[in-house]
């Protein structure tokens, strides 16, 4: 009802429907309680004739029960059984209603009926038979009998002699069937007398239960209570006293007249005669007044809102249209220019619309150009609000780098985001976000773990000064770019143009000094020999020779490292294998000095492809380091599993001891030649290892804290 339309509308429809509808309900009110009280007076008569119908009936069988006790061959004792079989023949030849008749002796016994078959038979704890031996007639309630195993009306009267003193008792056989039909009859020869009721409903007997003892249809009879139906109580009926009563049954949407049949002599019973109408037939003709009304109403109705709705169509009409357009624009569809043919007010404010959404057009089509960009370049982009710190930008390169849907993230403060991703509050760690008020953008690099590897980031933080150009800072723009790969081949190339040099120098030292040494070391073997020894100890011979193959050992790892791209013949190795064998060669060492060396070798570790003796000479080295690292009463741990890197199936070597460690400096210069921490140490055994296992595309990383140990973590490809 907000609308122009709605309004008008509304308007003329109460101005013109709410006189019409206040006089038709007066109307229509005042007819209903007319017609209403004529139907219920008309159900009132039908009912209460029906009753003295009944009455009447009653009143029939009684007076054939008094002449048939009068008959003189009855009352004659000496009478035989022929005699009263006539006269009974002759009874129920002039009365249709009766089938049989039987006289019984005042002791109870059935001395004569009318075809013999219960001769004989005791009655004398029948009711009626206690009743009628009294002196007089009685007419029973209607009652289910077990003998017949059927609904039975018993009647009886006593038979006097002369003296007046009773010498038996007279019980005709009523047949209900004609009873019923009576009854029927007496009911369409009333409803064809009463012009405005044509009843479709039952007419029917109650018994002073509310039990049906007179029904059309025969399954009702003594099996159904009306009073049930109805949910009512007798008390309801008795309330009515001897006028007709209304019944309403809201379950069969059915009306009931109800009246009492009269008591008389002979008759005690409280018998009760009901008409059950529908309620549809009998309000039928208040509907019939009611559909008028509805339908003047409605074509009253039609006339107003033609009328209304033309005349609000012109007005409303055009700016309906300016309405949709503005919507469909809000929508993000596109609109045709509106046309401006309408009043004036209405052509203003369409030309200014048209103005708008082309200005609207061309700014979406730039913000939608650089969402695209945004979203497209490799560089992640975050923006956060200085203000609550809600994550207002993400785009899919952040998406890819942390596993966080931008749906999840964006609106959403800084600390939830790194509550529900890890990986991202990681990041966030690295990043200052200052208050700067200069608007001054700082640029820097960092390392950081992400999905358990390590990322290098070129980031730059850059505050966004609001809309509004008032100098608040708005936002906080990261922009990063991911360098990891750049760094590690700066590192790559760092470390081969160090190991040519050195491999350079190697090469050249190790052949100036091998061949001296060669000389040196044969003649001394031979003046060992010599007998003109000169008093020089055995002893001391072995000590220049020990040095001197010392000196040889170094010269062979020069050598090595000058020649990286010797290689024996590879073939796939079981790395378990070896680790197995060099822990094994060590055991003896770390037991005595009460080392334990925990293994967790995975049995389904793949084979990789390699060189056997280069793998076994990096494992001899760290197990070695590692033992030497560890004081007594030390651990140490090594581990195999399968490990995929950047796509790649290889397997992954751990070795952990509980030693030392190493400080940052130390870190900082592993594997860089001839630097040793040991006295007796060369300084070329981790690099030599580091080479290998660059050589056969793995990797080693170094975790290590000054007094906590040392973690050596190597990854293998499988081919």
């Amino acid at each position: 009802m907000k609308t122009l339309r709605s309004k008008l509308l509304l308007i003329f429809l109460v101005i013109t429907c709410l006189p019409l509808t206040v006089a038709g309900i007066i109307s229509y009110q005042t007819q209903k309680n007319d017609l209403t009280n004529r139907i219920e007076q008309t159900l009132f008569i039908y009912s209460d004739n029906l009753s003295v119908a009944v009455e009447d009936i009653v009143r029939e069988r009684l007076f054939d029960l008094e002449q048939l006790s009068d008959n003189p061959v009855l009352m004659d004792e000496e009478a035989g059984k022929e005699e009263m079989q006539q006269e009974f023949m002759k009874f129920i030849h002039n009365h249709e209603l009766y089938y049989g008749l039987i006289f019984v002796s005042p002791q109870g016994q059935v001395t004569v009926d009318t075809d013999g078959t219960v001769v004989g038979n005791n009655v004398s704890e029948r009711q009626w038979f206690q009743e009628a031996k009294e002196g007089g007639v009685f007419l029973s309630d209607i009652f289910n009998s077990p003998v017949v195993n059927s609904p039975i009306l018993a009647m009886a009267a006593s038979v006097e002699n002369e003296e007046g003193e009773v010498i038996g008792v007279l019980s005709p056989s009523f047949d209900l069937e004609n009873l019923w039909s009576f009854l029927w009859e007496r009911t369409s020869e009333y409803s064809a007398q009463q012009n405005n009721l044509n009843p479709s409903g039952d007419t029917f007997i109650l018994n002073q239960s509310g039990d049906y003892i007179a029904h059309p249809d025969q399954d009702y009879i003594l099996e159904k209570n009306f009073l049930e139906e109805s949910h009512k109580n007798m008390s309801t009926m008795e309330g009515f006293g001897e006028q007709p009563g209304l019944i309403h049954n809201e379950e069969t949407q059915s009306v009931s007249a109800i009246a009492p049949v009269e008591q008389m002599e002979g008759f005690s019973n409280d018998w009760y005669v009901g008409v059950s109408v529908p309620e549809d037939e009998v309000y039928a003709p208040l509907r019939s007044l009611l559909w008028k009304y509805v339908a003047l109403f409605s074509v009253v109705l039609l006339i107003t809102v033609t009328a209304v709705f033309k005349l609000s169509r012109y007005i409303t009409s055009p700016v309906e249209n300016l309405v949709s357009a503005a919507s469909s624009f809000a929508e993000g569809k596109k609109v045709t220019p509106l046309h401006s043919n309408a009043y004036e007010e209405i052509n203003k404010l369409n030309r200014t619309f048209n103005d708008m959404t082309e200005r609207l057009e061309e700014r979406e089509k730039a913000h939608q150009k650089s969402s695209l960009i945004l979203e497209a370049t490799d560089n992640g982009v975050i923006s956060i609000n200085r203000e609550d710190l809600t994550i207002t930008t993400f785009n899919r390169t952040c998406e890819n780098l942390f596993g966080c849907k931008k749906e999840k993230v964006l609106g959403r403060p800084l600390h939830e985001v790194k509550e529900i991703c890890p990986e991202f509050a990681s990041f966030m760690g690295h990043v200052p976000l200052s208050d700067d008020r200069d608007h001054r953008s700082t640029i820097f690099e960092f390392d950081c773990t992400i999905h358990g590897w390590t990322h290098s980031f070129f980031l730059s933080n850059t505050p966004l000064p609001s809309f509004e150009n008032d100098g608040r800072v708005e936002d906080f723009l990261l922009v990063f770019k991911e360098i990891t790969e750049k760094r590690e081949m700066e590192r790559e190339l760092l470390r081969s143009e160090k190991l040519k040099v050195i491999g350079r120098l190697s090469a050249g030292f190790a052949h100036e000094i091998r061949n001296p040494l060669t000389t040196i070391h044969g003649f001394m073997q031979l003046f060992k020999e010599s007998p003109d020894a000169g008093g020089v100890s055995s002893y001391h011979y072995q000590i220049i020779i020990s040095e001197i193959e010392r000196v040889n050992s170094i010269v062979e790892d020069l050598l090595t490292i000058a020649r990286p791209d010797k290689t024996e013949d590879k073939d796939y190795i079981n790395v378990n294998e070896i680790l197995a064998h060099t822990i094994y060669l060590f055991q003896a060492r770390a037991d005595h000095s009460n080392i334990s060396v925990e293994q967790e070798l995975d049995a389904e570790l793949p084979k990789v492809y390699g060189e056997d003796k280069k793998l076994r000479q990096v494992f001899m080295n760290l197990i070695k380091n590692a033992v030497e690292a560890v004081e007594h009463n030390g651990h140490i741990f090594v581990e195999t599993k399968s490990r995929s890197d950047f796509s790649r199936q290889g397997v992954s070597i751990r070795i952990m001891d509980d030693g030392c460690g190493m400080d940052a400096e130390t870190l900082d210069k592993l594997g860089s030649p001839f630097y040793t921490t040991k006295a007796d140490g060369t300084g070329l055994g981790l690099m030599t290892c580091f080479q290998i296992i660059e050589e056969a595309g793995g990797s080693i990383d170094v975790h290590s804290e000054e007094g906590n140990g040392s973690e050596f973590d190597i990854w293998l490809p499988v081919q």
